[in-house]
C-alpha cells in the first residue's frame, strides 16, 4: 500500500507541476517565416489580398483534394472570406476572413481552424533593393488551459514548415503569372521619347495600307529636314469604335522639331507598362493582346492610356514573317 501511495503521490505531484508550470508559459505564441521574392510588390499583394488565389498557394488548401470551398463578400480586400469543408478529421471545417488590407504593404486575416482554434495572420511586404521581403506571421491565443499552453512550445516546429511551404508556393505562383498562354510578359518602364507622328482613322481591312501611307509621309518630312530615327517606329491605337480604329503612326527622333501638313512632334512621357515581345505575322497578333489583357485582369492593374505597337523588325528586310518582332505595350498603374 505504501508503494501505491507513493506512486499516486508522484503522479499527483507531477500533474500539479505540469499544470502549474503550464500557467507560467506564454498565453500567446507567434510563428513567423520570411522569404525574398524578385517580383512586383503589387503582384505579390494581389495573390494574398484575393482569397480565391489562395487555392493556388495556401499550404492547407492542398491537403484534401475533395475539400469544398465557399467564397463570400468582395473578391478581394477587407470583408473577403472563404470557408472550407473537409471530411478529413485532421482538417475539419473553418474559414479565413480579411479584416485589414493596405495596398502593396500588408494584409491581416482572421483564421478559424475550428477545433484547432483561432489565429491571427499577418502578411507584410517590404521593398529591399530590387526584391520584396514577404513576412508571414501567425499569432495564436492559447487561452487559460495550462495543457494547451504546453503545446505552444511546439508551435514553431509544427506550423513553421507549413508557412515555409506556403511562401514557396507563393513564389512559384508569382513567377508563373508572368507566362500567359505561352507568352512571356514583362514589367517595363518605357523611357521618354520624342515622337514625330501622323494621326488618322482606318478600318480593320485598311490598317496596314493606312499605316504604310502615314509612315511614308512622316519619312518624307524627316528626309527633307535631314532627321534620322532614334528607335523603331510605333503605332498608337487610341480608340476603336464600330470597327474604326483611331491610329497614330510615330517615328521616334532625337529633338523637338517644328512640323507642318498635319504632322505632330511631341514628347511622350516615360510610362510604366506591361509588354509582350510577339514574333509572327501581324494577322496572328490577337493572341498576344489576349494574353496581355488576361495578365492585366489577373494582376488587377489599371490601364492608364492607349496601347501601342513597336515594330522592331522591318518586313522589307526579313522575308520570314515568323521572325517579325512586334513589341506590344499597355501603360498601367
Amino acid at each position: 500500500m505504501k508503494t501505491v501511495r507513493r506512486i499516486l503521490f508522484f503522479i499527483s505531484f507531477t500533474a500539479l507541476a505540469v499544470l502549474s508550470l503550464g500557467l507560467l508559459l506564454p498565453r500567446k505564441v507567434n510563428v513567423e517565416r520570411r522569404i525574398m521574392l524578385k517580383a512586383s510588390v503589387h503582384d505579390i499583394f494581389v495573390q494574398v489580398n484575393t482569397l480565391k488565389n489562395w487555392e493556388k498557394w495556401s499550404p492547407w488548401l492542398q491537403l484534401d483534394t475533395n475539400m469544398l470551398l465557399s467564397f463570400s463578400g468582395p473578391a478581394s480586400g477587407v470583408g473577403s472570406r472563404y470557408t472550407w469543408f473537409s471530411q478529413d478529421k485532421n482538417i475539419g471545417n473553418g474559414y479565413i476572413f480579411i479584416h485589414s488590407s493596405v495596398p502593396d504593404e500588408s494584409v491581416q486575416v482572421l483564421m478559424d481552424f475550428g477545433k484547432n482554434g483561432i489565429s491571427n495572420g499577418e502578411f507584410h511586404f517590404i521593398q529591399v533593393k530590387d526584391s520584396i521581403e514577404v513576412i508571414w506571421n501567425i499569432e495564436t491565443d492559447l487561452g487559460m488551459n495550462p495543457l494547451t499552453r504546453w503545446f505552444g512550445l511546439f508551435s514553431d516546429r509544427m506550423v513553421g514548415p507549413d508557412l515555409v511551404k506556403g511562401l514557396l508556393n507563393l513564389e512559384k505562383q508569382v513567377k508563373e503569372i508572368k507566362i500567359v498562354n505561352g507568352f512571356e510578359i514583362t514589367d517595363y518602364t518605357v523611357p521618354a521619347q520624342i515622337l514625330l507622328s501622323l494621326r488618322d482613322t482606318a478600318s480593320q481591312a485598311t490598317i496596314s495600307s493606312k499605316l504604310s501611307t502615314m509612315y511614308m509621309k512622316v519619312a518624307r518630312f524627316m528626309k527633307s529636314g535631314n532627321l534620322t530615327p532614334s528607335a523603331p517606329p510605333l503605332a498608337i491605337f487610341h480608340n476603336c469604335a464600330d470597327s474604326i480604329f483611331d491610329i497614330e503612326a510615330c517615328i521616334p527622333i532625337d529633338t523637338l522639331t517644328p512640323v507642318k501638313d498635319g504632322l505632330k512632334c511631341t514628347l511622350k512621357e516615360s510610362a510604366k507598362t506591361v509588354m509582350i515581345k510577339y514574333f509572327g505575322p501581324y494577322h496572328s497578333i490577337k493572341g498576344a493582346y489576349k494574353a496581355l489583357q488576361t495578365c492585366i485582369n489577373n494582376r488587377e492593374l489599371k490601364v492608364a492610356g492607349p496601347p501601342w505597337e513597336e515594330y522592331v523588325s522591318n518586313p522589307n528586310m526579313e522575308s520570314d514573317s515568323g521572325k517579325w518582332q512586334t513589341n506590344i505595350y499597355y501603360p498601367v498603374r
